[in-house]
């Protein structure tokens, strides 16, 4: 259903007008539910109208060795009605300990929620996770956690940019970032980034 915004928090209807259409926000978890942010263009109302969106999410977890330090971090990209045209990516802080708790609520594989908005409107909608993997994903996590460093923000916003860009468009990073951290690895992989440490 399309739902107004100004019936949304004045945070998130100030929100809309900074985001593109390609990234996912967390919004924390809401009586056990993650729920995750994302735009859609208004050529797309008719998605929210007629209650015709399905979604699909797929974590990549990775240390990064960059500038002496080990960044410890999880994309997690949704795929909206198993379209290339809508894949957003959020990127995860793993030694940041509010980040990790909303991953680690969304890396539980039961339940999340997203908040669609375009410019016209809003829906929130909320999906069953069918996860059939033979690990689990926190203790994934969790050791990429435990392999992080002590660094600095700006340094994970560095990495974070560098590999979300990788390929230039969604569609490519969806399949890099399956590439290098594929299910047969537990959604897993280890890199190195060219810059070092001064």
């Amino acid at each position: 259903m399309l739902n107004p915004n100004s019936e949304l928090p004045q945070n998130l209807q100030d929100m809309i007008g900074s985001m593109n259409l390609f990234q996912a926000i967390p919004l924390g978890t809401t009586q056990g539910i993650p729920f995750i942010a994302i735009k859609l263009s208004t050529q797309n109302d008719s998605y929210l109208a007629d209650n015709a969106i399905t979604c699909e999410f797929k974590p990549s977890i990775f240390n990064i060795t960059y500038q002496g330090e080990n960044i410890a971090i999880c994309f997690v990209q949704f795929r909206l009605n198993n379209s290339d045209k809508h894949i957003f990516t959020a990127s995860y802080d793993l030694k940041n300990d509010k980040q990790y708790g909303d991953c680690y609520d969304l890396l539980a594989m039961k339940q999340y929620g997203l908040l669609v908005m375009t410019d016209n409107g809003h829906d929130f909608l909320q999906f069953d996770v069918d996860f059939e993997g033979d690990f689990n994903p926190h203790a994934m996590i969790h050791g990429a956690r435990e392999l992080g460093s002590k660094y600095d923000p700006k340094v994970f916003s560095e990495v974070s940019f560098g590999l979300s860009t990788q390929g230039g468009t969604p569609t490519d990073l969806w399949h890099f970032l399956a590439q290098t951290a594929p299910i047969e690895k537990k959604w897993y992989g280890a890199m190195q980034l060219g810059a070092t440490k001064e």
